[in-house]
């Protein structure tokens, strides 16, 4: 009888030790998987706080003479936008949109001297949309020209994925500035430059 105990007392000992190597051996797999889960994690934070940059250069559109460049930077949930035009009119509000294709997300182009469909020698909100797109976000706000035509613009909208999730990618959009003189009436409407966003290298 003495014997039996002393062979279940040394089975018993064999199998805790089994048991407790595998549950250190366990513990160490979790903690490695934990570790690369966490480099993982701050790699993506790392990623996503940097900002993403496009820029925008400016051709004339209706004749208008208006030239110019502008500057996207995209950070998290935060769009700052940054426009530099001239050859505007003086003293006059300039809306400008952000345009694009929400359907089927299709890149905006900038309308060709050919859009003109009616031949008024105008090209118009409807005969410029097939191009660019239909308005994802109106940059107010609006600007006013100075003395000299000019436009010195920088606003920071807070972008929210689900509700304006239209908005990008920013590099498949374009921005227009509108307004202009026609026979004496101001058209404020009318598109007076066009520029598409391009992406800067590292940015998508």
């Amino acid at each position: 009888m003495k014997t039996l105990k002393i062979f279940y007392s040394v089975m018993l000992s064999t199998l805790l030790l089994v048991a407790v190597g595998c549950s250190k051996e366990e513990t160490g797999i979790e903690e490695i998987n934990t570790a690369d889960a966490h480099i993982d994690a701050n790699e993506l934070a790392n990623n996503s706080s940097k900002a993403k940059k496009y820029t925008v250069e400016f051709g004339s559109l209706n004749n208008s003479g208006v030239s110019g460049s502008a500057e996207l930077s995209l950070k998290g949930s935060t769009l700052t936008v940054n426009i530099n035009a001239s050859g505007l009119e003086a003293d006059k509000l300039h809306p400008q949109h952000i345009h694009g294709f929400s359907e089927n997300n299709s890149n905006s182009t900038c309308p060709p001297a050919s859009a003109d469909q009616d031949g008024d020698g105008y090209i118009s909100i409807p005969e410029g949309a097939p191009f660019y797109g239909g308005i994802l976000l109106t940059l107010n706000p609006l600007p006013t020209a100075d003395t000299d035509g000019n436009i010195n613009f920088t606003m920071t909208y807070e972008y929210e994925d689900g509700v304006d999730s239209d908005l990008t990618p920013l590099q498949n959009r374009a921005i227009v500035l509108h307004g202009m003189t026609v026979d004496g009436e101001y058209w404020a409407g009318l598109p007076v430059a066009c520029g598409q966003i391009k992406a800067n290298q590292g940015s998508k």
